[in-house]
C-alpha cells in the first residue's frame, strides 16, 4: 500500500514516462480511486508542477509540454549535456534507470532543444576501439556539436576554423554527413570541399563555425561500412609506429586483446598468432602486448625489441625492495630477442 507521499511521486513519474495517462489507469495502477487521484494531482500542482487535465469520458492529464518541472532548473545547454552523459551511460549502466532518467529530461525540454536533442542521437554513429579511456579527452561545446548535428540532418554547407595537430587554425569548408563519438572524443565526417576528399575533424578542434544556408550536394560515401571507414582514418593518427609479432596463444585468445583501431590478428596454427600491431609508440605496443599474458616473439622491427627490454629493466627495478626512481643504478640490460 502507497503512503500519500510516495504514491503522489509515483504518480508524477508515470506522467514523465509516459506523457498523457487516463484517470481510470492512474487509478488502477496505484490502487486507489479516481477521486483520490484528483487529491494527488492537486498536491503536484501545489508544489508547482505544471499538469494540464483533460476532461470527459477518456480524460487524464499529462505534464505541461516544454515545461521545466521544479526543483531543478536546466538552461538548454545544461539539459543537452545530460541527455548526452545519459546517452552514453546507458552503454555501460542500468539500461532501465537511464533510459528513464534521459525521458524525462527530453520531455521537460522545449522543442527546440528537443530537435536538437534528436538531431544528435540521429547522426551520431558510436565507434568503440577498447575498453580503456585516453588519458587526454578535452571538451566539447554541447551548443557546437548541436550545431553539426542540425548541419547533418539539414544538410547544410558549414564554414568554420579548424586547429591542426601542428597547432595551425585555418578556414574549412565542408558538407558534414555524420558525427562520430569514440573513446570520449567526437569527431564530425564531412566532405572537405576545398580538398575534395571525406575527412573527419575533431569537434574540440572547430571553432567560429557558421551554418550556410547553401544546401549540401548528394555525395557518395567514400564506403559502405562507415564506421569501419571512420576507424581506418583515425588509425592514421594513432598509429605512429607499427611492428609484427607472434604470440603463442588461440587467434580466439589474442582477438578480444586487439581492437580493429590498433591492429590486425591472424591465425599462424592453433597455438600461435600474428598480430601486426600500431600504437603512438614502440614501448606503447610491448606495454600493451604484455597484457595478454602469453608468449611473444617479435618478428620485426628491432625498435620493439628494444622497447621491451625498457619495459623489463623497468619491471625489474621496481621489483626490487627500496626500488628507486630512474636515477638510481639499473642492472645490465637484459636480453631483448623476445619476450
Amino acid at each position: 500500500m502507497w503512503d500519500t507521499t510516495s504514491r503522489t511521486f509515483e504518480l508524477l513519474g508515470m506522467l514523465q514516462r509516459n506523457g498523457f495517462v487516463a484517470s481510470e489507469r492512474l487509478a488502477r495502477d496505484l490502487g486507489v480511486t479516481t477521486r483520490t487521484v484528483r487529491r494527488d494531482v492537486a498536491r503536484l500542482r501545489d508544489l508547482g508542477y505544471p499538469i494540464d487535465t483533460r476532461l470527459g469520458v477518456d480524460g487524464g492529464y499529462s505534464i505541461e509540454a516544454g515545461a521545466v518541472l521544479p526543483p531543478i532548473f536546466l538552461s538548454t545547454e545544461e539539459a543537452l549535456a545530460c541527455a548526452l552523459a545519459l546517452r552514453r551511460w546507458k552503454e555501460d549502466a542500468d539500461q532501465t534507470l537511464a533510459t528513464s532518467a534521459l525521458e524525462k529530461v527530453a520531455a521537460s525540454l522545449p522543442p527546440r532543444a528537443r530537435r536538437v536533442l534528436d538531431a544528435v542521437a540521429e547522426v551520431t554513429v558510436d565507434a568503440p576501439v577498447d575498453g580503456l579511456d585516453p588519458i587526454e579527452h578535452p571538451a566539447v561545446d554541447i551548443g557546437l556539436l548541436g550545431e553539426l548535428a542540425r548541419s547533418c540532418l539539414l544538410r547544410r554547407r558549414v564554414e568554420f576554423q579548424y586547429t591542426g595537430r601542428d597547432g595551425d587554425s585555418r578556414p574549412r569548408r565542408v558538407e558534414p554527413h555524420a558525427l562520430v563519438n569514440t573513446v570520449r572524443r567526437w569527431y564530425v565526417m564531412a566532405f572537405d570541399i576545398d580538398a575534395e576528399d571525406w575527412r573527419t575533424f575533431r569537434v574540440d578542434r572547430i571553432s567560429d563555425l557558421v551554418v550556410s544556408e547553401l544546401p549540401a550536394r548528394t555525395r557518395v560515401l567514400p564506403d559502405a561500412d562507415l564506421e569501419g571507414w571512420v576507424t581506418r582514418r583515425l588509425q592514421l593518427g594513432w598509429q605512429q609506429v607499427s611492428a609484427t609479432v607472434r604470440v603463442h596463444a588461440p587467434s580466439e585468445a589474442v582477438r578480444r586483446w586487439v581492437a580493429p583501431a590498433w591492429g590486425s590478428v591472424e591465425a599462424e596454427s592453433p597455438e600461435v598468432t600474428v598480430v601486426r600491431a600500431g600504437a603512438d609508440s614502440y614501448d606503447a605496443i610491448a606495454r600493451w602486448l604484455l597484457l595478454m599474458q602469453a608468449d611473444v616473439e617479435v618478428v620485426e622491427p628491432d625498435e620493439l625489441r628494444n622497447a621491451f627490454g625498457r619495459v623489463a629493466d623497468q619491471a625489474h627495478r621496481a621489483s626490487r625492495p627500496g626500488s628507486g626512481g630512474p636515477n638510481q643504478q639499473a642492472d645490465p640490460p637484459s636480453a631483448t630477442g623476445a619476450a
